[in-house]
């Protein structure tokens, strides 16, 4: 398991967050699993509610989930400008988008049909875990091809402004969709 600290965006610092990080880990089928802990004071945070599903029911996929409190996951082949976005939602709402180059989606949708992810969230007063496994099968892998990875939070404060944390920044405002972001190596992962 590999775990990396994110840092907010300058233009959008969030002093009420002590520390927001990620735990990357492959997943025996070749899958990888993510744990997103963020620590912060007590109703600092807006965060979106949980769907009222039945159990049985897998959460849906959704549009604009960057607008609220959510976490990313970008995922890129090294050296190709197409890569895919997954986006998980504390409601249990989520989103996965190809790219076929930056910021440029695909008209083509995926062409396998993947179980909706399983996420799992938890909240106290300290702060928030938010849990989720990427299928084997989303994971755009080429054989002998580096993997990229870049990892993104969006945190709505209480007063609705927006915070965006990362890995990386790499530009004046913030943009997790720019290849320079995407730092970790998924071989890196242990």
């Amino acid at each position: 398991m590999t775990r990396v600290q994110l840092i907010s965006h300058p233009a959008t610092p969030m002093p009420q967050v002590d520390s927001l990080d990620i735990a990357l880990s492959p997943a025996g089928d070749g899958g990888l699993a993510a744990v997103f802990d963020c620590h912060c004071c007590a109703g600092a945070l807006r965060l979106p509610e949980a769907q009222r599903l039945p159990e049985a029911r897998p959460a849906e996929a959704a549009d604009e989930l960057w607008r609220h409190t959510c976490c990313e996951l970008y995922v890129g082949v090294a050296g190709d400008v197409a890569y895919r976005e997954f986006i998980w939602s504390p409601s249990g709402q989520w989103a996965m988008y190809d790219l076929s180059d930056y910021r440029v989606r695909d008209a083509i949708r995926l062409n396998v049909t993947l179980p909706a992810p399983v996420i799992r969230f938890a909240s106290d007063a300290a702060g928030w875990t938010l849990q989720t496994r990427i299928d084997a099968a989303a994971l755009p892998i080429v054989a002998g091809a580096q993997i990229e990875l870049g990892v993104a939070v969006v945190l709505e404060a209480a007063d609705g402004n927006l915070s965006y944390w990362a890995l990386r920044h790499a530009a004046t405002r913030p943009d997790f969709h720019r290849r320079e972001s995407f730092v970790l190596r998924l071989s890196d992962l242990a």
